[in-house]
């Protein structure tokens, strides 16, 4: 034990000796090397220019070297002020070989660059905006160049990246990544948290000008959205925060989402945004062309100019305003939209966030909820067999929660013009649309306002208001309309037409005409127009068969027919009337008058116009072509001629006489009724014949104008006058003009007898 003591008492006083040899060693100045010509413990110097400094080089130990025009700096620190004394850049690093003679300084290991303000932005912290990690980094005293080729690591606050060889200018401060540059930004709100990769051939910090220029192929990605551009330049405001983002040369987006794909084009993209960062508005100039494509089909847009209004602070668009030769078209199968216009400004939802989502990630959920024209537009919408094509001086557009179109209103001189199949095209014009739009996009109904006007050929129409509906093809009209063409014209207080059957419905006091038409008219029931009213009017443009309810009525020169209803083939010239027919036929003027007359002393006047038989039956039926109106169920005919009741009776009207025909008589003529005339009445079935004081009856009665004579036929014609004498016959003939009687007996032997009609 005692042995063990002494020899650690030994060891411990050697090794208190050798500890203080080597400290008294340390203290000793270092040798210096025969090499080496000089050495300093601080090295500094500085590039100034009209006094301010530019940069300042320091190092903590610099060696002179005898044989080498070379110093060895280490601990080397290069702070740049740029020329207006704005910046606080460093540049560090162990240490670096300084050439005097060139003013090259080379740094071959590490280099870490961080890039500040010296004058930071109120609030902000002095720390830098942008730390740089490279290697083999050269600065030149007389240039105030720092460049490398070696590969760049750099972070900022938002994120970081990468590049090979940088630039540095001391002048103005500017800082360029050579090549293959590509950085990441952190997720955010403003992000819709989403991360954002970015690529380009370069990348240009200027921080004097506070700009940042990314060069192409320059892309940017979010999720599914990628920007690409040959030239993206962000200019920054006084805090250095982005205040505007420009994207130039072949600038495309695109993107992925909401089930379908994006594509927008312009010749240059700018944004401009807030201090907090959010995108404020967008703007897209010179032939700004984008798509979308869906499984449900493709849209397509075109402007000259296309700017975006951005919800604050969301990144989400509020309005878009687009100029210049605007158009949109919409394509789903067979069906397309086309609107264009000049103008045209477009509003699109909040947007709503899903389930777990953090804010702003609501893009894909944003829909359209309004559009309007600020200019005159045109929509084409075409289907298999339909193309509508719309204008107005203005449209505005709503669109429902799923983003489709619902309704789409027109206002100031609108027009519709339809072509369906290979009908004849329509045009209707009107003050105001209203338009609704079904799930597949295709309008299902139009509304049209204010001095409406169709016209399809030579068919026209007119009212004050008008409503299409295109599952059933029909058009309702209201407001006093009119309805015209070639050969009629129809006003009512509402009209119905289906435009495929060409079915017409009209009711409120309808009145039709029917214009004349050589060789003859549709009615051919008199001279001139022909004109129908009722209650109702139903029928067939196509067919030309129409009926009148209710109080209907038929005039026609001097013709006059009222029933409860009148039925008008047009193309058959044929009419019926039924229930409480009366009819009112016009004959000429007779050149003699009745014997009654000529004895009263009246002989000398003039006949006072043409004679009018009124003809009352349960159902009439006029064929035009034939001028024959047959009448059943009970007729009776009156006139100043005479009366006749039968059960049917048969009216027959020829053309009016020319006017040469009635030469031998002036006053005749110009009594003379133009178009059709009763020239003949045939009632057949227990005929009855009234004349004066006489009362002829017969199976059948037949009434001649042209010789003013009635004859009784069949049965046993019996002819009974004031004083109860009775004559009968195998048929009588009796001369109204004349006051004759002709007796036909059956042994065919004819007996004239005259009788005087006592007063």
């Amino acid at each position: 034990m005692a042995a063990a003591a002494i020899a650690l008492a030994v060891v411990g006083v050697y090794a208190e000796r050798a500890w203080r040899q080597a400290r008294a060693r340390r203290a000793l100045p270092v040798a210096i090397a025969v090499t080496v010509q000089q050495q300093s413990a601080q090295f500094s110097f500085s590039k100034v220019e009209e006094n301010r400094t530019l940069f300042t080089v320091r190092a903590s130990r610099a060696t002179q070297y005898k044989d080498q025009s070379r110093a060895l700096l280490e601990d080397v620190w290069i702070t740049l002020y740029g020329h207006d004394g704005s910046r606080n850049d460093n540049i560090h690093t162990r240490e670096c070989s300084y050439e005097p003679q060139t003013g090259l300084v080379r740094c071959q290991g590490e280099v870490a660059i961080d890039l500040q303000s010296a004058r930071p932005a109120p609030g902000k912290s002095a720390g830098p905006s942008l730390q740089v990690k490279t290697s083999n980094l050269s600065f030149n005293r007389d240039t105030g160049e720092a460049l490398t080729p070696a590969p760049v690591e750099f972070r900022f606050p938002q994120g970081q990246g990468r590049g090979v060889g940088i630039t540095y200018h001391t002048g103005d401060a500017a800082l360029r990544v050579e090549h293959d540059v590509a950085f990441d930004l952190a997720p955010s709100e403003k992000s819709g948290g989403l991360p954002v990769s970015v690529t380009g051939s370069s990348l240009e910090i200027r921080q004097s000008e506070h700009r940042v220029v990314l060069a192409g192929p320059a892309i940017v990605r979010e999720g599914g959205r990628e920007l690409s551009a040959d030239r993206i330049a962000l200019e920054l405001d006084a805090g250095f925060h982005a205040r505007r983002v420009v994207a130039e040369g072949h600038p495309r987006i695109r993107a992925a989402e909401g089930g379908g794909t994006i594509a927008v084009a312009a010749d240059r993209f700018e944004g401009l945004l807030n201090p907090a960062g959010w995108i404020e508005r967008i703007i897209a100039e010179g032939n700004v062309a984008a798509q979308r494509q869906t499984a449900r089909g493709a849209d397509h847009f075109t402007a000259a100019r296309a700017e975006f209004a951005m919800l604050p602070g969301s990144n989400l668009a509020r309005e878009m305003i687009a100029t210049g030769g605007v158009t949109l078209e919409s394509q789903q199968g067979a069906d397309s939209r086309v609107l264009k216009t000049d103008a045209v400004r477009v509003t699109f939802s909040a947007g709503e966030r899903a389930a777990g989502q953090p804010a702003g990630r609501t893009m894909d959920r944003q829909r359209i909820e309004s559009a309007e024209t600020l200019a005159p537009a045109t929509i084409d919408s075409t289907t298999a067999n339909d193309t509508t094509t719309l204008r107005a001086q203005r449209f505005a557009a709503h669109f429902d929660s799923a983003g489709h179109l619902d309704q789409l209103l027109g206002h100031a001189n609108v027009e519709v013009r339809r072509q369906i199949g290979g009908a004849a095209p329509q045009v209707i014009t009107s003050a105001e649309i209203a338009a609704t739009f079904g799930a597949r996009g295709q309008w299902e109904t139009l509304e049209e306002s204010g001095g409406v006007r169709f016209q399809q050929a030579s068919r026209q129409v007119t009212a004050a208001r008008a409503t299409i509906v295109r599952a059933t093809d029909t058009i309702t009209l209201d407001g006093s309309p009119v309805l015209s063409d070639a050969m009629s014209r129809t006003t009512a207080d509402h009209a119905a037409i289906n435009q495929k059957s060409g079915e017409l419905h009209a009711t409120g006091g309808v009145v039709s005409t029917y214009f004349a038409a050589a060789p003859g008219d549709a009615v051919s029931f008199g001279a001139g127009a022909a004109h129908l009213s009722g209650d109702a009017l139903s029928g067939s443009f196509t067919s030309g068969h129409v009926t009148y309810s209710g109080h209907a009525r038929l005039w026609q020169g001097e013709s006059v027919l009222d029933a409860d209803q009148i039925e008008l083939w047009r193309d058959d010239k044929k009419v019926q009337a039924s229930g409480r027919v009366v009819a009112v036929f016009p004959q000429a003027a007779s050149p003699f008058p009745p014997m009654r007359e000529r004895s009263s002393g009246a002989a000398s006047a003039p006949p006072a116009g043409p004679t009018l038989w009124k003809v009352v039956a349960p159902v009439l039926t006029y064929w035009g072509g034939q001028g024959k109106a047959h009448l059943e169920g009970g007729v009776t005919a009156s006139s100043a001629q005479g009366s006749l009741e039968s059960r049917t009776l048969d009216v027959f009207l020829d053309p009016a006489a020319p006017p040469q025909a009635a030469a031998a008589n002036s006053a005749a003529r110009a009594q003379a009724p133009s178009g059709r005339q009763l020239s003949r009445v045939l009632a057949q079935g227990n005929a009855v014949v009234r004349q004066g004081g006489r009362r002829g009856s017969a199976e059948q009665a037949e009434y001649t104008a042209a010789d003013g004579k009635f004859v009784l036929s069949g049965g046993q014609p019996t002819l009974t006058d004031e004083s109860s004498n009775t004559t009968t016959g195998h048929s009588l003939t009796f001369f109204v003009a004349s006051d004759t009687i002709l007796i036909d007996s059956r042994e065919g032997s004819r007996t004239l007898t005259k009788h005087r009609i006592e007063k």
